[in-house]
C-alpha cells in the first residue's frame, strides 16, 4: 500500500486512521432518529438530536378520556355532526373525513 502512493509507511497509517475516524463520525451524524429531515439531521449535532429526541418520547400522547359521543359534544370536543373542532377536520363518528351524508367540515361534498 504505501509503494503505491510513493508515501512511507508511517504516514499511509496516519491518513487511514483520519479516514476511519471521519467515517465514524460521518456516520454517527446520520443516524436517524425520530421524525426529521435530512437538513436538520445536518444543522443539529447527535446529541441534540438525541436529547430532543427521549424529550418527546416521555411527552404524554393526546387521548380522549372518554369515547363516548355524547359527552363529548357536550364538553365541546367535537361539533354535533361529529367533526372535531381542534386539530385534524376528521369526523369521530364515521372515523373519516365525511359525515354520515358525505359532506366534508366545510358541508361540501367530496
Amino acid at each position: 500500500m504505501a509503494n503505491k502512493h510513493w508515501l512511507k509507511g508511517s504516514i499511509v497509517k496516519k491518513q487511514a486512521a483520519s479516514r476511519k475516524l471521519a467515517k465514524h463520525k460521518k456516520a454517527s451524524m446520520q443516524v436517524y432518529i425520530g421524525n426529521e429531515n435530512a437538513q436538520s439531521r445536518k444543522n443539529q449535532s447527535y446529541k441534540q438530536r438525541k436529547h430532543y429526541y427521549e424529550n418527546k418520547q416521555s411527552f404524554p400522547k393526546k387521548k380522549l378520556w372518554n369515547k363516548d359521543i355524547n359527552y363529548l359534544i357536550e364538553v365541546g370536543v367535537i361539533d354535533d355532526r361529529g367533526f372535531f373542532k381542534k386539530g385534524k377536520k376528521k369526523n369521530f363518528i364515521t372515523k373519516s373525513m365525511t359525515d354520515a351524508k358525505g359532506l366534508d367540515y366545510y358541508g361540501m361534498p367530496r
